[in-house]
């Protein structure tokens, strides 16, 4: 039946559904609007204070046409008057250079700075805008700048920083830096945020470096030729002037270039012109002088005779190299000790007569001294004569051998000298040739080349008169006036998303990293053990909540879990309860009182044994003094009637206190005296509700669950682990301890679990009926204290 129960209970839970959602996280929407708030206020002083940045933007158009042609001359590579290059990309590269950047800022004088300082933020000036202007007259140090604040007191005095001292206009003033001055302009300050002004001037190079930096230079499509040149600044008319000036300095650089191009190329063809003149002269008479002395005539027999002498003495050079290697093979030969008494082989292509005397001669004593040792031994004066001449006609061959060697080397020697010669000149052959043909290549391109240098210095002249520039402004500087940075609209949209994202991400982070029961649904994930029901958070300080005429949510909360455990208790006539937890705080012993208590109202004669007698907390929590208790009726003879206390609140509700504390608990559980205890109360009571020590700590409950009918297992909400829960599933597959159920205990209203009740479809619930079970009326909570409820504080 317990097990059709559960599976009854787990089937009909419904899932999490989106309602429960929000009610699981609306308590952290004031933190969600807190968070917006902020944010949207910190963006709103970003852009209230922050300097607007505007985009100024212009267009020019490169034009690839370089005029007309001569004809596709193979060297009009060299000489183009309308630019080595027209490449778009080595173009942007030259507008975004420094030295480009440079002509801007000489242009412009922008190596002054102005600033008018205003209350929130400090504004770029134009210097044609300005009530006066700086004028260098000495600079002591030109690599280092210039800056100062200039209060203007008057139409004709300043003063400079925090000095009070007052100046002049248009007088010199001597700075550490060097001497300036101040040039009056005019004398209205209307327009302007305030009298102050920051003046300065910056060294050419630091200037020209950050604007180039800050230039932007693209193409406007993959197909045109038309490049956009971008500026952004926070004044929009300087920012025109820069972008009108860039344009302007790159078109008169494009002419400048061309006009130079054009000059160095006239002044280059006339230097080569007199210069190829006299070349042309020296190059003819050095084919001349080069025949003449090299004797470069009939190439072709010269290489017969000489290729035919190489041949002769390359075969002559294989021929020795073979005789010097037999003469070195009959060398090792007869020096090798195997070889002492062996024949030496006389035909192997040295032609010495006294050399093949001699091997004769070794042979036929050789071919003696086997024949003698046939019928003579080896010490016989015969045997030793013959080898003793054997020895002797061996050295004499070997000197002979190493005489043959050396003549052979002489020989071979003279052999290669002769064919390196020949070798020699066969190389010198094609080098006269080349030589020859480079003397002739060289008239034939001065001749070509002084052709085409008159030709060239007609074009150059007419084309140098008429050059004009290839760029061209397509779109002169403008802005829509509208700021680039920072953008209102992102930066609110980017504020809103971090005002959400924020809190989220923490809760979010916080439910992660969360490893205790939020809720029902945690415990249904990690076990099958029946939920029995729960328990909301009780704000009275007192144990004993279920009286007979309490109508407290949490009263009624009791009566649904005592209408449940129909469904989890055997049929047995007297049940015995047992309340345990995974350890000390989860509320064992709150649920053990009120769950005799509410046992005892229904007409059920209920006693509470306070068996946890290591934290004994019954009686402290019903208001009773210590007294006598189940270790002195385990240890001593006292009977069971003296031990058992009514509870005053409570009709038919009974308790046994623990007793003294004693030494050794797990063994005095041992004690055939429990069992007998538990027999005896059978007879007097229709119920037994055991307070245990927690099972996840010690082994107390499962000593005492040979006694009991069922167990409920307490789980605190917010407060048990997780991993407490599998051990509740262990305990519940393996029915270590009978009937198991578990109790959710301390839920809160505002709390992640959720603000309206559960249960089994019997009672009441705890989230919008809360207050309704108090005494009857509606309690209703001021708005600061419901607020601060959903914030958890």
């Amino acid at each position: 039946m317990p097990d059709q129960i559960t599976e009854t209970h787990q089937n009909s839970s419904p899932g999490f559904t989106p309602r429960e959602l929000i009610f699981k996280y609306i308590r952290f929407l004031p933190w969600v609007i807190i968070s917006l708030g902020v944010i949207m206020t910190l963006a709103y002083i970003k852009l209230r204070y922050s300097t607007p940045i505007y985009n100024v933007s212009g267009k020019l158009l490169v034009s690839r046409n370089n005029g007309a042609r001569g004809g596709a001359d193979k060297f009009d590579d060299i000489f183009q008057m309308q630019g080595a290059s027209n490449n778009l990309n080595n173009e942007m590269e030259i507008i975004r250079s420094r030295f480009m950047a440079a002509r801007v800022v000489k242009s412009l004088g922008l190596q002054f700075q102005y600033y008018n300082k205003g209350k929130i933020r400090t504004t770029t000036m134009r210097a044609a805008d300005m009530p006066f202007e700086l004028q260098i007259l000495l600079l002591k140090d030109s690599s280092n700048g210039i800056g100062r604040m200039v209060t203007v007191v008057n139409e004709n005095q300043f003063s400079l920083g925090e000095n009070p001292e007052l100046h002049y206009f248009n007088q010199t003033l001597d700075l550490p830096e060097g001497s300036v001055r101040l040039i009056k302009k005019f004398s209205a300050l209307h327009g302007f945020s305030s009298n102050q002004f920051i003046v300065g001037w910056t060294p050419l190079e630091n200037m020209s470096a950050g604007l180039s930096g800050s230039i932007k230079v693209e193409k406007t499509g993959d197909f045109t030729d038309v490049l956009g040149i971008s500026y952004e600044t926070d004044n929009i008319r300087l920012g025109l002037d820069i972008v009108n000036s860039f344009m302007q300095e790159y078109q008169k650089f494009g002419l400048e270039d061309k006009k130079l191009q054009a000059d160095n190329t006239l002044d280059f063809i006339k230097d080569q012109l007199d210069t190829v003149k006299i070349e042309l002269g020296g190059v003819e008479r050095n084919l001349q002088g080069y025949k003449e002395k090299n004797r470069v005539f009939a190439q072709d027999q010269q290489s017969a005779i000489i290729f035919g002498q190489l041949s002769e003495n390359e075969k002559l050079q294989t021929q020795f190299d073979v005789k010097l290697k037999v003469i070195d093979y009959l060398i090792n030969y007869i020096n090798n000790k195997k070889n002492l008494y062996k024949l030496v082989p006389a035909s192997l292509g040295v032609d010495e007569p006294s050399l093949i005397q001699q091997i004769t001669e070794f042979n036929r004593l050789q071919l003696e001294r086997e024949t003698l040792l046939k019928t003579a031994p080896a010490a016989n004066q015969m045997v030793i004569n013959l080898e003793t001449g054997i020895g002797r006609i061996r050295n004499d061959m070997l000197e002979n051998l190493d005489n043959v060697r050396q003549t052979y080397l002489v020989t071979l020697t003279d052999i290669k000298s002769k064919s390196q010669g020949a070798s020699n000149e066969i190389k010198m052959l094609p080098q006269k040739e080349k030589q020859l043909l480079e003397v002739t290549r060289q008239q034939k391109i001065l001749e070509e080349l002084f052709s085409f240098l008159l030709q060239k210095k007609l074009e150059t002249s007419i084309a140098s008169a008429s050059t004009i520039s290839n760029i061209r402004v397509l779109e002169p500087a403008m802005s829509t006036g509208m700021s680039v940075s920072p953008n209102r609209r992102a930066l609110y949209i980017m504020a809103l998303l971090l005002g959400i994202a924020i809190p989220v991400g923490i809760i979010v982070l916080r439910e992660y990293l969360n490893d205790k029961v939020k809720g029902k649904h945690d415990i249904e994930r990690l076990t099958s053990t029946p939920v029995l029901g729960e328990i909301g958070h009780a704000e009275d300080s007192g144990a004993l909540v279920v009286t007979k005429n309490n109508r407290h949510f949490i009263a009624e909360q009791f009566r649904i879990i005592r209408s449940n455990l129909q469904y989890i208790l055997p049929k047995t006539g007297k049940p015995v309860i047992m309340v345990t937890s995974s350890f000390s705080g989860e509320g064992k012993s709150f649920i053990s009182t009120n769950l005799g208590a509410v046992l005892a109202v229904s007409g059920k004669k209920t006693v509470i044994l306070e068996f946890d007698i290591r934290k004994p907390k019954i009686l402290e929590g019903l208001g009773l003094s210590e007294r006598l208790g189940i270790t002195n009726y385990i240890v001593g003879n006292i009977p069971v009637n003296n031990i058992i206390y009514p509870v005053p609140s409570v009709e038919n509700l009974y308790v046994i206190p623990c007793g003294p504390v004693p030494p050794n608990p797990a063994e005095i559980l041992l004690d055939d005296k429990v069992s007998l205890l538990f027999k005896e109360l059978s007879n007097q009571f229709d119920i037994i509700i055991i307070d245990t020590a927690p099972v996840g700590l010690v082994s107390d409950a499962i000593t005492l669950s040979k006694n009991v009918s069922a167990c409920v297992y307490i789980v605190r909400h917010n407060y048990t682990y997780k991993k407490q829960v599998q051990l509740i599933d262990e305990l519940y597959i393996q029915k270590k301890l009978p009937h198991l159920s578990i109790v959710i205990n301390d839920i809160e209203s505002h709390g992640t679990y959720g603000s309206y009740g559960y249960g089994y479809g019997y009672g009441y619930g705890y989230g919008y009926g809360a207050d309704y079970f108090e005494n009857g009326k509606i309690t209703k909570k001021g708005f600061w204290k419901s607020f601060r409820k959903r914030l958890g504080i």
